[in-house]
Formats: C-alpha cells, structure tokens, sequence
C-alpha cells in the first residue's frame, strides 16, 4: 500500500514539480478549468484544485472510455496498486493488453487525474470516493467506510480477526484495507462460515446495492446473523450510528470469484461506413441551412406580429406550440428549436404572460442571411441543453422556453457525434455511430426519449442544421467542430442566398421572391399574404382572409396597396389591387364594441341581412336600432362568427376607435422591455462573457520560480 508518510497531495506535487516549464503549461492547458477563480500561490494549491471532485468530473467527462473503465477499477482495487495489478484486474484486451493498461494509465497520469510514486504505485484522488462511491457496483472501499469509524471500533475488528493493534488511526486503517484486500484471507475466513451465513455473503456479494431486497422472517434471521457473524470480522461494515450495513468493495470482490474482472475496451467500436458523394453531401447541407434560416424567420417573424401565449407555471405550452407551427407551415421540432435558440441569442423576450420579439431583433433581422444563421448555428453549437427534447425522464412533455438549465453533457453530445462522424471516410447510420460516439463521450447526456435510439434528436438537429448531410459531416460541421469562426462566415455565406428585396407578382394572386427575402418584403408579404413554399424561391398566397389580417393589423388599403408596389418588380396585377380594394371596402363595414356587446353599422340593410342569418343564429343577435344589433355573446365570439360567415368586422374600444391588433401586439418596447430583460435569466446574453482563464505559460513559469502570477479577474 502507499506510504502514508507520503502522501497523495505530496505525490502529485512532487510529479509537478518535476515537470518543465512547457510540460506544465501544456498540462494547464488541458486542465483550464484550474485557472478560473483566485491566482494560485504554489504548487500544492494547484494540486489541490486538480483533484478536486468538480475539476476531476470535467476532465474525465472529456474522456474515452477506457479511461472511466480504468479509473472504476483502480478506486475498487485501492490505493498503492500497481500496473500489474490493475493489467491482471482488466478483462483481457489482446496481446497488446499490457500495453494498452499502460497507455491508459499514462494518459490518466498525463491529465493529473491520478499519480505515481516513485516505487511506481498509482496514488487515486480521495474524491474518487464521490465520483465512484460504488465502484463496479462492489460498494464503498473499506477505507471510505472507516472514515466515520472510532479507533477503538477498528481496534476490536483487530483483535477479532487476530491483527497486531497499530499506534496510529493511519496504520490501523491501512491494516484492515491490507488484510481484507488479499482474495485469499477473505475466502479463507469466509470458508469458516455457518453455511446460512456464507450461503447469504455470497448472494448479497454478487447482487449491486440496489438489488438488495429482503422478505420474509427467514430471510431477515439469515440476514442478521449475517451482520454479527461479519461485522465482527470486518467483512461487513456498519454506520456509527445506525443500522445500515454494507459490505466493502474488497470483500465483494474477493467473494465474486476468482474470475471476476473489471470490464476495460481500449479499441472503439467502427461504425459501418458507406461511400457517399462529397458533392451531393454539400448540395444537402446547403438546402437544408437555407430552409433553416427561411423557417426561423417565418416564425421570428410571427411571434412579431403574434405574441406567443405563456403558461402559468412558465414556458409555451404544446397547444400554442402547435398553433405556431401550423401558423409558420413548420413542423413542431423545427419551431422549438427556432424558439429555444432564438431565446438564446436574445431575439425573444417576455410581456406578462406573453413571449414576444426583443429590441435586439430588428438589428438581427436586418442582417444578412448568412450572419443571422450563424448566430443561430454558434448559440446551438454552446449550447447547455438540447433545444428539441420534447419529453422529460418521466415520458411527459416539455414545454418550449421552461428553462431546461445548463448541461455539459448535452454539449458532450452534439461534440461527440460531429468528432466521430470527422473521422469517417464517407457516411454511416445513427444506430451504427452510437456505440462509437458513446465510447469516445461515455458521459454525454442521452435524453430520456433517446432511451431507444442514442443521440437520435442531437442527429435531427444537426440535420435540420445542414450539419451533418446523408449521414455524413458536411463541411459546415467541419468547421463548426474545429472553430474557426472566421472560415465559418465565409462557408454560410457561400451557402446562404443574400437577401433579395424585390418580389414578382403572379396574376392568380401569388408572389415569389428568389433569395432569402429581405426583412421590408418578409414584413409587409407575411402580413398580407399566406406562405406556401420556401427554399430558393419563397412562395406566398393572397386571399381575402390575409388582406383583412393586414388590414386588422392597422394598415388601410392604400397603404398595402403602395407597400406592395414599393417591392414589386412590375406594376401590381389587376387581380391583386382589385382584391385589396374589394376587402377594403367591406372592412370595418360591421364595428364591435365590447362594452355591451353590440354590433354597430352605417349600411342599414346589412345590418338588417346579419340580423337574420341563420350561420348566426346561435349569438343571439337582436337588432336595437337600423344600425345597431346586440348579443349575448363575447365580443371575440361574434368577431370569430361573423368572419366565419364572410364579414369583415372589426372591434371598436369605448370613444369608438378601431383596435388595432399590432397596437396590441407589440407593446414590450422601451424602458418596459429592459426592465423585463433584466429579469429574465437563463439565456446566453444575460450570462455574459464566460470566465478568461489565465495565460497557461505565465501561470506555469511563475508557479515553478515560486512566485504567485496575476491573472483576468473572472468577474470583471
């Protein structure tokens, strides 16, 4: 075992201070998150903040697997093992699996996360207790189970099992860890069982802890009998106080069997490749990143002129969820993730009970095609969470912009898949790039709904990205994996249309327009028209029903009329302009008010026509006056039936305006929408600037002349 006279920290300081100057700034490098916070002062703070358990977990998240394997192995086998020993520990890897051991341990020992003395025994960190608090599924180590223990508690196992007392609680721990760890002692002892007693040791030594289940009276007997006959011997151990035995990891081991090995894959598993052209990969790429900037800016641009009801408890429920997705002609994955991201980069923000554009959105939108898609793509690349999970660990749905906080692990997962696809000549299929992807990353977050299918939502993101292409990393994933923002703008701009800020108008009242539409035309075509296709070339409808939106929304005819021919590349067809003036006559001929629910009128005999039309018989109308006509129904009620039957009403507030629904739909604006945002949290742009960790070559050079280096402080 490892001298404890020379201890862990003293070990992993000595290995650093052995290192040179570039060897130390090189292992800074790869463990940045120790220069995040307060300078350090010396050599063993820095070891201190390398094992602790938070900066452990960060680096082992970054690992293969063999490394988890090994290290789980190495905390069940304990302190002072050796190579050897752990090689012998492993399961069988091949002719290389010596070599493969030592490589492994090498790369542990490289990142800091375990140490070698110089009789070349591996020290393990003490937080590898909370990291592995049940290594193998064997239980706590003994050491880890003493901690809480008494002198004289160990001393009375001693005496039991026939050891020499020690002076020290030091020696008496390493005593017990020494005895019980030897296979043979345990056997041995366990040969001197009752046969009820080591019948159940054996059971509960092959079951994990969370198999445990006791029934029936029989079985307690044989269980308590169990712990006295064991508990004196140590091969069980006992909380202080209270009554919860476990068995260490040692003992279990010991009683699994001679043949019990810990499971170690040094060798990643290849996906099945098939040959795909290149060209064709980047031809998909480039139609699907132009359907992803076209589809996020026909719903950004909806929730502009359509806030986006909250629920109470927060967050866009699936029924508004929906309703905007068939508003947009999206499918709902392809709104969430405009939502979520878009919420990210700060485009959204919040009016009471209601999700609406932010102040930041005009410039975003004003931008071109290829700067707007990049922001989307880079805020997705960061990102904590993943943006279209629809379902939660108990199969329930999620509601869009809950806030689903920050996870490593689902970034883990968006960089596994792309730096296993990067290194693929050619393509594969998602089930076959799992088992690869959760080798290379085995601590990425898999969600719930992925159970059956491993990174099957991550991959339709990408996908739906122009990421990754017919199972293949298209160039844009290339260079989004090896971050070179500057070569990524030129990529998306080679990609992305620019925006076109013309459209040609058809006679049978379509209109198109080539490109990415500029914000002007998508603003005044989305009020006034319906979508019906989107890519290369954007296709919209008028009908009667979207020119009286416009119209509801505060424009008169005229005004629509001369927006339409300001983007028009000819004069505007006959049909059209006759269209807006047809509606635009027979708007607002009918006026609601909600004050008592009346209907009011100029033309007398429409009044007298609405009165008697069975379509709406059921809002009770009953006509006060030549130009009145009241009605228990609500005022959106009759506003809804009145359209229905094809009338143009329109709602009036108490002096007899009109309401105009844009008035009502954008009023987060100014000092409002600020103090909103400064209480909104959660999204990238409240965060800030991320920590900058100091300069690795300064901190290193400093640390080993003995001197304390200054550094950006993190929360400046």
């Amino acid at each position: 075992m490892l001298n404890r006279r020379v201890s862990k920290a003293d070990v992993l300081v000595r290995w650093l201070g052995g290192l040179g100057e570039r060897e130390l700034a090189a292992l800074l490098d790869r463990r940045a998150d120790v220069l995040l916070g307060a300078p350090l002062r010396d050599l063993a703070e820095l070891g201190e903040r390398m094992h602790h358990p938070l900066s452990l977990v960060t680096v082992l998240r970054t690992r293969a697997l063999p490394c988890l394997q090994l290290a789980e192995a190495a905390q069940a086998l304990g302190d002072g093992l050796t190579r050897a020993a752990l090689a012998q520990f492993l399961n069988d890897s091949g002719p290389h699996h010596r070599a493969n051991v030592d490589r492994v341990v090498d790369e542990l020992v490289a990142h800091a996360v375990v140490s070698v003395d110089d009789e070349g025994r591996i020290a393990l960190p003490e937080a590898f207790a909370e990291i592995f608090p049940s290594p193998l599924g064997l239980g706590p180590p003994l050491r880890v189970l003493l901690r809480d223990h008494s002198v004289e508690a160990m001393r009375r196992i001693q005496t039991r099992i026939g050891l020499e007392r020690q002076r020290t609680r030091a020696e008496t721990v390493a005593a017990l860890v020494a005895h019980l760890g030897n296979v043979d002692t345990v056997r041995a002892t366990l040969a001197s069982a009752p046969k009820e007693v080591a019948e159940y040791l054996e059971t509960l030594a092959a079951r994990t802890r969370d198999e445990e289940v006791f029934l029936g009276p029989h079985r307690y007997r044989q269980r308590q009998a169990a712990i006295r006959w064991a508990g004196e011997r140590g091969l069980m151990i006992g909380t202080p106080y209270g009554y919860d035995w476990q068995m260490p990891a040692e003992v279990a081991r010991a009683l699994r069997g001679p043949d019990f090995r810990a499971g170690f894959s040094p060798h990643r598993p290849e996906p099945a490749r098939r040959v795909v052209d290149p060209g064709r990969v980047e031809r998909e790429s480039a139609a699907a990143a132009t359907r992803c900037a076209d589809f996020t800016l026909a719903v950004l641009d909806y929730v502009v002129r359509v806030p986006i009801p909250r629920v109470k408890s927060g967050g866009i429920g699936t029924r508004e969820l929906t309703k905007l997705a068939k508003a947009t002609a999206v499918d709902d994955s392809e709104a969430r993730l405009t939502l979520e991201l878009a919420d990210a980069v700060g485009l959204l923000d919040r009016f009471g009970q209601t999700v609406v554009a932010s102040d930041g959105f005009t410039a975003w939108r004003d931008a071109e095609p290829a700067d707007r898609f990049i922001a989307l793509l880079s805020t997705w690349w960061a990102l904590g969470s993943t943006p279209t999970q629809s379902r939660d660990a108990d199969d329930k749905p999620l509601r869009v912009l809950a806030g689903q906080g920050d996870c490593a692990g689902c970034r883990d997962a968006r960089v596994s898949v792309l730096a296993t696809l990067a290194g693929l000549d050619g393509a594969t299929d998602r089930g076959s790039l799992a088992p690869a992807a959760l080798w290379q990353r085995p601590l990425v977050h898999v969600g719930a709904q992925d159970d059956d299918d491993p990174f099957a939502t991550v991959w339709r993101e990408a996908e739906m990205l122009g990421v990754i292409s017919l199972g293949a990393l298209s160039e844009l994933g290339r260079i989004l994996l090896a971050g070179d923002a500057g070569m990524l703008r030129r990529h998306a701009t080679s990609l992305l249309p620019t925006s076109a800020d013309h459209a040609r108008f058809g006679a049978d009242l379509t209109v198109y327009v080539v490109g990415a539409p500029s914000a002007r035309v998508s603003a005044v075509l989305d009020s006034a028209a319906d979508r019906e296709s989107r890519g290369g070339a954007v296709t919209w409808r008028f009908s009667p029903t979207s020119v009286r939106r416009a119209l509801d929304e505060g424009t008169t005819g005229q005004a629509l009329t001369s927006a339409l021919a300001e983007i028009a590349t000819a004069e505007l067809p006959q049909p059209l302009r006759y269209l807006i003036a047809d509606v635009a006559r027979r708007h607002g001929n009918l006026r609601l008010t909600s004050v008592t629910s009346c209907v009011r009128g100029d033309d007398v005999a429409l009044l007298a026509e609405v009165a008697v039309d069975r379509k709406l018989a059921r809002l009770g109308l009953r006509l006060l006056a030549p130009t009145v006509l009241a009605s228990d129904a609500t005022v959106p009620e009759m506003v809804d039936a009145l359209r229905a039957a094809g009338y143009f009403p329109v709602s009036e507030d108490r002096a007899g305006n009109v309401v105009q629904l844009s008035a009502r739909r954008n009023q987060a604006s100014g000092g409002e929408s600020a103090r909103i945002r400064a209480r909104t949290r959660g999204r990238l742009r409240e965060l800030g600037p991320e920590p900058t960790p100091a300069d690795p070559q300064a901190v290193a050079a400093g640390l080993l002349q003995g001197r304390a280096v200054r550094w950006p402080n993190p929360s400046a």
